[in-house]
């Protein structure tokens, strides 16, 4: 499935500012936050490329997670406008109330 132009500029965004955030901290000689950085976006060009709504969930529910725990607040405040733009098309989670 394609994915949603509406998404796909949300993460290209995501894409963009990461990458950026690579190359600096490489400048900098931080390979290891390189590594926190990159670990986050790797999945991303495969959810454009072949777009599927639980690879987006996927990427909200665990790999952004995981960057947000290994990260200080300096660190996601890039990326904290396209993930409010991101959370608009992420399936809420189902009451437990509904599932019983």
């Amino acid at each position: 499935m394609q994915c949603p132009p509406e998404i796909a500029d949300i993460v290209c965004e995501i894409l963009r500012n990461g990458l950026l955030r690579i190359r600096a901290l490489g400048w900098d000689r931080n390979p290891g936050r390189c590594a926190i950085e990159a670990d986050h976006l790797h999945n991303l060009p495969a959810l454009i490329a072949s777009f599927d709504l639980q690879r987006l969930e996927y990427y909200w529910d665990a790999e952004r997670v995981s960057f947000i725990k290994q990260s200080r607040p300096e660190d996601v405040a890039v990326f904290e406008p396209s993930w409010k733009a991101l959370a608009n098309h992420i399936t809420p989670p189902k009451s437990k109330a509904l599932a019983s």
